[in-house]
């Protein structure tokens, strides 16, 4: 109780950043005073050897991927805080000794919800030879790991360009893309310094695509030119945090409206939603998103493309 109390006044003295971290800190209270939602009877094997390509969501922008031999894990957050600023409201989907050596890990950007100093040492134990890959630019916040780090380009924060660099490691090619966003770490010092460390991913290996957005905001002139470059079997969208969920999202997040519109205009097979359920916001109820977006797949029939998990559940799409 008394690191709780701690983490909390360490949170609340950072709230004169912005007027949006004061209301985060206030919607945070409750969580700094109970314990993270329970999730029952866990994934203990998340890799099959009947399985080509599923995804398992640990919560928030983390997903673990197993395309065939290979396992990748996005974004990683494992911890029970982020940055001890803001506490789950539902512990992660996946007990961390069941989490399987990876073959890559993606950081999309910097921010504390996505580069996770914990979850990265957590990982390291096991994963010391596994390539980290983050958007060029991150480094200046990246501590002394021991992974084989992959900077990869993003064309100056996507300025005009949909591509940054595409490099192959362990079999897998991964290719830096499009993601309208901001960097720094701390919110305000992205805006200010213009840092633009922030991308999304495209990860393919033995015939299949799996697109990682990250973070990002909607722009269709781009991703369109995405989705007529990569023949894409699964994206990984967020659709959250969002204040009105039922309108179009800003310059920065998609919310579920635009996410679906995304969603098209890379004509992915699949789509799974990511960026909600796992923290408080200063917007709407965590879940929000997800119940906006079930509307929206009922409305449109999108219930064989759209598939929106509880966190801890794992999803196969294409078997043996």
């Amino acid at each position: 109780m008394r690191r709780r109390f701690l983490a909390f006044i360490v949170f609340v003295s950072l709230i004169g950043l912005s007027c949006n971290m004061f209301l985060v800190a206030v919607r945070n209270v409750p969580t700094f005073f109970s314990e993270p939602e329970k999730i029952p009877r866990k994934i203990k094997k998340p890799v099959k050897p009947n399985v080509r390509l599923s995804a398992l969501w640990i919560g928030h922008a983390t997903m673990l991927l197993q395309m065939d031999d290979k396992v990748i894990i996005t974004d990683p957050f494992l911890t029970e805080t982020v940055g001890e600023l803001a506490r789950r409201v539902i512990e992660p989907g996946i007990d961390i000794e069941n989490i399987p050596i990876c073959d890559l890990i993606l950081i999309s950007h910097s921010h504390f919800d996505h580069l996770s100093y914990g979850s990265l040492q957590i990982l390291e134990e096991k994963n010391s030879k596994t390539p980290l890959f983050f958007p060029e630019g991150l480094e200046d916040f990246l501590p002394n790991f021991n992974f084989p780090l992959v900077r990869m380009k993003n064309s100056n924060g996507y300025e005009k360009d949909f591509i940054g660099e595409t490099k192959i490691v362990n079999g897998i090619k991964v290719t830096s893309v499009i993601a309208r966003h901001w960097g720094g770490r701390y919110g305000l010092d992205g805006y200010m310094w213009g840092y633009n460390a922030y991308t999304g991913f495209i990860v393919e290996y033995n015939g299949m695509t799996v697109y990682f957005a990250g973070d990002t905001g909607y722009e269709p002139e781009r991703f369109k030119k995405l989705g007529g470059k990569f023949n894409i079997d699964l994206a990984l969208i967020p659709i959250g945090p969002c204040a009105d969920c039922n309108q179009c999202g800003t310059r920065n997040h998609v919310f579920p409206i635009d996410a679906v519109y995304l969603f098209n205009d890379i004509n992915a097979k699949w789509f799974l939603p990511i960026h909600y359920g796992t923290l408080q916001f200063a917007q709407a109820d965590p879940m929000e998103p997800g119940y906006i977006l079930k509307n929206i797949i009922e409305e449109q029939r999108l219930g064989d493309k759209i598939f929106p998990l509880k966190i801890g559940e794992q999803k196969i799409f294409i078997e043996k």
